[in-house]
């Protein structure tokens, strides 16, 4: 049964979708499961070798038709002839068809890859002309993908378990080890780019990203964001680079141009933005005009606004925005922008992981093409999830607030609210002494506590600041201390949780290489890993990085001047860690490390945390519920919830 279920993508069978909506749900579940990877070695064994294994179980799957094209054509331009220069179908070519050709398909259309990826088909081809040594090829520029991807979170301060997002997916695992899509070739270029341009190499990036768009002519767009500053040098450089292996096939060009107004403006498959135009009534050639005048003002507008942004933000808003337009769309295409999405994960485009099943129920159609019941499968779920996100940021997420950047070391304050925690707050102070970077001040804001609390702050060696709130309640006290802090930066910890001690380095590298971030959180787990609480860390991770929506034991952050002009810590007793969240995402950004801090799970008992966590969701649902129906009652409601959740002598 299983050989029959992957013996080839590219044929009708009902397994297949569900194998591959499982495969996609599997993936998503394992990488809320990994741990915190920090080490070489635990990445190579929860990251790298579950992605080889993974690989490895798909491979003996026949390679996609597409491949059959990379082989023949490779043979010709070995040969001296230019696969340009006629249609496979031509009768001069017949003395060289073989079973490779016989697989084609499409044989009546030119082919529109670019001429280095022409000149690579070729090199394969003399190697071994056969399909296990072009799937191998693609396989390993697939594992140096995830290899990038782990490099960039690396160096970014965030957790590489994010990796898993593209290493664990059905999109690149069928994609490439299954259908050998030549696609992995440029995608490692394009992930190796960013992390040059991030490692201040730009004129390795550049190469990169020139190579990159030498083989798939999707990343031309991009080459700009990596010229600055000097656009004119730059640029005339990476078209040098990419127009040389032109030169190879200078006789046959104009059919090169022909192939690709062959693909981009007569052929259609998948495409919801084009069908719309259709719909309206829009000519073939209107339907193109509109796509590329809408392709063109995405650009224009992330050109304009290219020094507030992150190099990997311009990929994730040009890639996809030619993903939704583009006239065709088949599901290998969507691993343009998955390395991209590991950066900053978004619901709308990792739901694709499940709901490109519908793909393959191209395959149980009587003519090529998906139904409109088949295509609502499809991008159903993605609209759904992006309209979500645009709604709960009012739309900031399409223009996002920013703040000016000039610390090339971001300073912190911790902010430490507190309330009869001696028993616990020591090991959170110890915990701070032990970063391998410090902290600018420790400002505790205690709460009328009874016990040592105080007295135990003061004999640490961090010398905090002590402030004593008016009122019990978090929000009160760490609004003070946000408004007492003295650095940029003001990181909440609570006093019953402990930082890694990496964390505030991983935060200040993270804000270095996300200069106009407003806020988020680290994360959060459990001490001592009890794997009943298991389910609560992986909802607590999945909320917080596809909701933007943190509880305050996840370490909250904020860039100080931004909360205190938007007020995003409001002066509440209880669910102040949800309002300060969605006041700040309502801002535009909001940023999950995944670096977690350790907790106590004192309030989660192994045998009572079903009704304590029975008892979350309903606070949190009847406080959603208050602040959209009447958000001017907030505070009071507030404090009502604070009386069910809290006893008189909690801390």
């Amino acid at each position: 049964m299983y050989g029959q279920i992957v013996d080839s993508f590219d044929s009708a069978h009902w397994l297949r979708y569900g194998l591959f909506a499982a495969m996609g749900i599997l993936g998503l579940l394992l990488t809320f499961l990994l741990p915190a990877l920090r080490s070489k070695r635990a990445g190579w064994l929860y990251l790298a070798l579950p992605a080889i294994l993974l690989r490895l179980a798909v491979f003996p799957s026949a390679p996609s038709d597409d491949s059959n094209r990379y082989l023949w054509e490779g043979r010709l331009v070995s040969e001296g002839i230019s696969p340009y220069a006629t249609t496979a179908d031509d009768a001069s070519l017949a003395p060289l068809r073989d079973a490779y050709w016989e697989g084609i398909n499409h044989k009546d259309k030119r082919t529109a890859y670019p001429p280095l990826a022409q000149l690579l088909f070729a090199l394969i081809a003399q190697i071994a002309y056969a399909p296990w040594f072009l799937k191998l090829l693609i396989v390993l520029a697939d594992l140096a993908v995830i290899a990038g991807i782990v490099a960039i979170l690396q160096q970014r301060g965030q957790a590489i378990a994010w990796a898993a997002f593209y290493a664990f997916n059905p999109l690149s695992l069928v994609a490439y080890a299954g259908e050998a899509h030549f696609d992995a070739f440029f995608l490692a270029a394009a992930v190796w780019a960013v992390w040059a341009y991030d490692r201040s190499k730009k004129k390795t990036a550049l190469l990169l990203i020139s190579l990159a768009s030498g083989i798939k002519w999707i990343t031309l767009p991009l080459i700009p964001f990596f010229c600055r500053p000097n656009l004119l040098k730059h640029g005339l450089l990476a078209l040098i680079f990419i127009l040389l292996p032109a030169v190879y096939f200078w006789d046959s060009l104009a059919q090169l141009a022909q192939g690709l107004f062959e693909f981009g403006h007569q052929m259609q498959f998948n495409a919801p933005f084009r069908s719309a135009l259709n719909q309206l009534g829009l000519s073939s050639w209107g339907a193109s005009a509109a796509t590329l005048g809408l392709f063109a003002s995405v650009i224009g507008w992330r050109w304009l606004r290219h020094a507030d942004n992150s190099l990997d933000s311009h990929f994730r808003w040009i890639l996809g925005t030619l993903l939704l337009i583009a006239p065709t769309l088949h599901f290998w295409y969507l691993t343009w922008i998955l390395p991209f999405i590991c950066l900053r994960p978004s619901l709308a485009w990792l739901s694709f992981s499940v709901s490109a099943a519908a793909y393959f129920l191209v395959w149980s159609q009587p003519t090529w093409g998906l139904n409109p019941w088949q295509q609502s499968l499809f991008w159903g779920p993605f609209f759904i999830a992006a309209l979500y996100e645009i709604w709960s940021t009012r739309g900031r997420v399409l223009w996002p607030l920013k703040i000016p950047h000039t610390q090339q070391a971001p300073e912190l304050s911790i902010v430490i609210p507190s309330h009869n925690a001696a028993d616990l707050l020591e090991d959170c102070l110890r915990s701070i002494e032990q970063q391998v970077q410090p902290v600018a001040e420790v400002i505790l804001v205690d709460a009328a506590s009874t016990d040592a609390t105080c007295s135990l702050a003061q004999k640490s060696p961090l010398r905090p600041r002590i402030l004593h709130a008016e009122q019990m309640g978090r929000g009160q006290q760490i609004a003070a201390g946000i408004e007492a802090a003295k650095a940029p930066w003001v990181l909440v910890l609570h006093a019953d949780a402990t930082l890694e001690p990496e964390a505030i380095d991983c935060l200040q590298r993270y804000l270095r290489a996300n200069p106009h971030t407003l806020g988020g959180a680290l994360g959060q787990r459990f001490t001592g890993q009890p794997i009943e609480l298991l389910p609560i860390e992986v909802l607590n991770d999945a909320r917080l990085l596809f909701t933007r929506t943190a509880f305050g034991d996840q370490a909250q952050f904020f860039h100080r001047a931004t909360a205190l002009q938007y007020q995003l810590m409001p002066q509440q007793p209880l669910m102040e860690d949800l309002e300060s969240s969605w006041r700040l995402r309502e801002l535009g950004t909001f940023a999950y490390l995944n670096q977690p801090c350790q907790v106590c799970h004192r309030r989660w008992q192994a045998d009572r945390w079903l009704p304590r966590f029975r008892l979350v969701m309903n606070l949190v649902a009847r406080y959603r519920w208050q602040r959209l129906r009447n958000p001017a009652q907030l505070k009071a409601f507030s404090e009502q919830l604070y009386r069910t959740y809290y006893s008189k002598n909690s801390t």
